[in-house]
C-alpha cells in the first residue's frame, strides 16, 4: 500500500477524534492496519486500512506491541483482504468498534468476538482468552 491521500488521512484522524487510539496523545501518524511491506505497493489505503496512532505507539505496533496490535485490531494479518471485518479496541474508552469507511460504530464485546473469530478463527480466541 502506498501512502494515504490527504483526505483519507484527515478522515481517519477525525474518525479517531484526533487522538492516538492506543494512548490518547494528540500528535498523530497514520498507522497502516495491513502490512505495506518493504517499499509499499500501488494500492492506496482506504479509511478502514488506517488508524490514528502517535509516533511511539505506531513504532511499538511494529515491535514490542505487535501481539497487542493484532489482538486489538490495530494491525491485521497480511492475508486479510477486508480489514473492516476486524474489530478495533480503543483502550481509553474500553470499547470495541467496527469501521464503516470513515465512521466507527461501537459494538459489544460479544459482537467483536464474533467478528474476530469470523476472520481469524481459533487464533482470535487464543488472543482473547487471557483478557476474558
Amino acid at each position: 500500500m502506498s501512502a494515504p491521500t490527504t483526505g483519507t488521512r484527515n478522515a481517519v484522524y477525525q474518525r479517531d477524534e484526533r487522538r492516538c487510539a492506543a494512548c490518547g496523545v494528540m500528535v498523530l501518524t497514520f498507522q497502516h492496519r495491513r502490512a505495506v511491506g518493504m517499499g509499499g505497493s500501488k494500492n492506496v489505503p482506504s479509511p478502514v486500512d488506517g488508524l490514528s496512532l502517535c509516533v511511539l505507539c505506531n513504532a511499538a505496533c511494529e515491535g514490542v506491541l505487535q501481539a497487542q496490535a493484532l489482538r486489538f485490531g490495530w494491525k491485521v494479518r497480511r492475508w486479510v483482504t477486508h480489514p473492516e471485518r476486524v474489530p478495533v479496541f480503543y483502550p481509553l474508552e474500553m470499547a470495541w468498534y467496527r469501521f464503516e469507511g470513515v465512521i466507527r460504530i461501537r459494538i459489544s464485546r460479544a459482537v467483536a468476538m464474533e467478528m474476530g473469530c469470523g476472520v481469524y478463527g481459533a487464533e482470535w480466541l487464543l488472543w482473547h482468552e487471557a483478557i476474558a
